[in-house]
């Protein structure tokens, strides 16, 4: 993790959020400045080290100062760079932030802005389309999958839910199960929580997990009641891009499952795309579906159902994110075809 003035980049959020807060803008942006040039300056050594985070948070604060030229220099530069992340999300975002800016400037200059209006509008339909595109391919619970409290009508469970595990998969040897808390409806920036648990030839030989800490503007706490975890319980814990290392090595490599995967790896990889990293895996598996085809029959497929059904001898803390995934791990061995 890069660090500022002697502090993990990401730790200097919370004092950049408070300086825009007060009003503190020139503050703020130095603070917002330093950190991305020591991110660009890690990322030049370490393209591991990209995070989209500052860059934002810079052409923001130069937003609000009315610094139009700041902002076009601040996104254009940070555009041109060979290590920027590829993601056309990520670019699509900054890409529109560059337009506005250029109209802002032009406009400030007594000079014709239509043309970057024009590409403000297209950039801005762009993301509306791509995202409806997204939208009708995905159907992740809004309230996260630890939040449900009763089986969706039959009707709509028919709606995917991540992919089939395919019987070579199922009895690969080695692989990982991973469960997500998250602390509200605001999707994966809100994620409070992560286990992993790593199996080999049918045993666990890994069990880790670790509190999160949501970035502000993420961190109410609406489904305490659930999962126990409040704000005050991750006052302390690391951020996302503190964990970036870990987690990455944990399942490089390996199968990844989870109980209802969409939902696990649409957290996953909306808190990459937060802090402008990349930890998550390019699939995941989804023992909630692959339990359905696998074992017809049951009343339903939620996790505690399929494991009282498939692994009777597991006693399930629903909503503790370690007995969560440890359960998804055991129903991948329980639905692994007859050696």
């Amino acid at each position: 993790m890069p660090k500022f003035n002697g502090r993990d980049i990401c730790d200097w959020i919370d004092d950049v959020n408070k300086l825009k807060r007060t009003g503190k803008l020139p503050e703020a942006l130095e603070l917002a400045q330093g950190c991305m040039g020591a991110m660009v300056a890690a990322a030049r050594e370490n393209s591991s080290s990209v995070m989209e985070f500052y860059v934002k948070q810079v052409a923001i604060i130069q937003r609000k100062q009315k610094d139009y030229s700041g902002e076009v220099d601040t996104i254009e530069a940070w555009l041109a760079l060979e290590f920027a992340p590829p993601r056309e999300d990520y670019r699509l975002d900054l890409q529109k932030r560059l337009a506005k800016a250029h109209e802002l400037r032009a406009k400030e200059r007594g000079e014709d802005p239509s043309e970057y209006h024009a590409e403000w509008k297209r950039l801005v339909e762009l993301e509306k389309s791509r995202k409806a595109e997204h939208k009708a391919t995905t159907s992740a619970p809004t309230t996260g999958k630890t939040a449900a409290s009763s089986e969706p009508p039959r009707r709509r469970t028919r709606k995917r839910t991540g992919p089939v595990a395919p019987p070579e998969v199922l009895a690969s040897p080695s692989f990982v199960a991973v469960d997500f808390e998250t602390a509200n409806k605001q999707g994966g920036a809100s994620a409070c929580k992560i286990a992993l648990v790593k199996f080999v030839d049918g045993k666990v030989v890994r069990r880790e997990s670790t509190l999160i800490k949501p970035p502000p503007g993420y961190d109410k706490f609406e489904f305490t009641h659930l999962h126990g975890i409040s704000k005050r319980k991750v006052r302390n814990a690391p951020m996302w891009p503190n964990l970036e290392t870990w987690v990455s090595e944990f399942h490089a490599g390996l199968p990844v499952f989870a109980h209802n995967s969409e939902f696990d790896l649409k957290v996953w990889r909306d808190l990459d795309s937060f802090y402008g990293i990349k930890t998550a895996p390019e699939h995941m598996f989804c023992t909630y579906k692959t339990a359905r085809k696998l074992v017809p029959g049951l009343k339903n497929y939620k996790l505690p159902t399929v494991t009282k059904a498939l692994v009777p001898g597991f006693r399930l803390m629903h909503h503790q994110a370690e007995s969560d995934a440890e359960a998804c791990g055991r129903i991948v061995m329980a639905l692994r075809p007859a050696q």
